[in-house]
């Protein structure tokens, strides 16, 4: 399997006296609010399928998703590969061949797949008309049957016989402004908050009841209990603030309220865009960790969010692209503006980019380990 891994030597050179395994113990201890620790954490250096892609130069995406012994094995190359520089394993190396229904499914909404992307959901229709009669068959699902296909049970059954861990289902989703405008284009979505309010407010509504009927069943069937939810939602930037407390706001009260309930539920959202239009409404939601976009300050974050552990706030596209002394300050003035109290992480502000290399992600936790110590 030919590859062509981005190591980049020159951060390699400059890490050669970093002692990775010791990071890593301290990093454990430092994952904590509050001062009482060495440093800030690092916040994982996990990656994802566009990062894959870049980094061994993966000649079909279509097959990566189609095939799965071939994305175990580019799976365990890049585990390797990661492991001998950061010591992360992110990828799994036996990967499911199926999933559960998602939320986006409800309504009709599938993914396209295209050779050298990643998926895409496919908006279901620009028709009101034909819209209400989506939300007549979404209200009309038997969500709890038909979010666990008879594939998907087969696959579980026969993983469980093995002994083998079973994952935690119903955990977080992504947010309901990023569902809109998939199952609707955005564009449209966005018009139809202006000239179809009503349909809009149907829309959350059926989408509301979705996300609790279906995660319910979710952490029914995986036994799961645990008092907390994610929420990924980049696409809350396109909601001016009228429009993100009408529409999706009352859709994460809901689902918050139940499944991540009283002080010690744990609320995080991502949202690598600019929202901090959104920082006021977040904080009324109870959001107590947060990974936002870089165009918004820390600064900003800190003063309006003051309780929220912020995760980042390091421009992806800086680490990628950055020189050593750039990043390093970075992380520098990060730490000088919102390290106080504890209450930093240090990550990317949304996800590693694609181009990133393992010298770079080194490099990171080398700054991290220097410039962000409290004693």
């Amino acid at each position: 399997m030919a590859a062509m891994p981005l190591i980049e030597p020159e951060f390699i050179e400059l890490t050669r006296n970093l002692d990775v395994d010791a990071f890593w113990a301290e990093n454990r201890l430092c994952d904590k609010v509050g001062e009482d620790k060495a440093r800030c954490a690092l916040k994982g250096v996990g990656s994802d399928d566009h990062w894959l892609f870049e980094f061994l130069d993966v000649p079909s995406t279509l097959r990566y998703y189609r095939d799965k012994p071939y994305r175990d094995g580019l799976h365990r190359q890049t585990n390797a590969l990661m492991w001998e520089h950061v010591r992360a394993r992110p990828f799994d190396e036996d990967s499911w061949e199926t999933q559960p229904k998602r939320i986006e499914n409800l309504f009709g909404c599938e993914f396209a797949y295209h050779e050298g992307g990643t998926p895409w959901f496919v908006p279901v229709t620009n028709d009101p008309a034909e819209f209400a009669r989506i939300l007549d068959r979404a209200e009309a699902t038997d969500i709890e049957s038909w979010c666990l296909p008879e594939a998907y049970l087969a696959e579980w059954e026969r993983r469980k016989a093995t002994g083998a861990k079973m994952p935690h289902l119903g955990t977080g989703s992504r947010g309901p402004a990023t569902v809109i405008t998939s199952v609707l284009d955005p564009q449209v979505a966005l018009i139809w908050c202006i000239d179809e309010p009503e349909l809009m407010d149907r829309f959350t509504r059926v989408l509301t009841q979705g996300y609790l009927r279906l995660a319910r069943r979710l952490r029914t069937f995986s036994g799961c209990v645990w008092k907390g939810w994610w929420i990924t939602d980049d696409n809350c930037c396109l909601f001016n603030p009228k429009q993100y407390r009408r529409f999706c706001k009352p859709v994460l009260q809901a689902v918050l309220d139940e499944f991540a309930p009283g002080p010690d539920g744990w609320r995080y959202q991502h949202s690598d865009s600019a929202m901090a239009h959104h920082l006021d409404a977040q904080r009324e939601l109870g959001i107590r960790q947060v990974n936002y976009g870089p165009e918004i300050d820390p600064k900003v974050i800190r003063a309006r969010m003051p309780e929220a552990v912020i995760d980042g706030h390091m421009p992806p596209f800086l680490l990628r692209n950055g020189k050593p002394e750039e990043i390093r300050a970075r992380v520098r003035s990060d730490f000088a503006a919102v390290g106080a109290g504890g209450r930093l992480n240090i990550a990317t502000a949304g996800s590693i980019p694609a181009g990133t290399g393992l010298g770079r992600l080194r490099w990171l936790m080398q700054c991290v380990q220097e410039e962000t110590r409290y004693r």
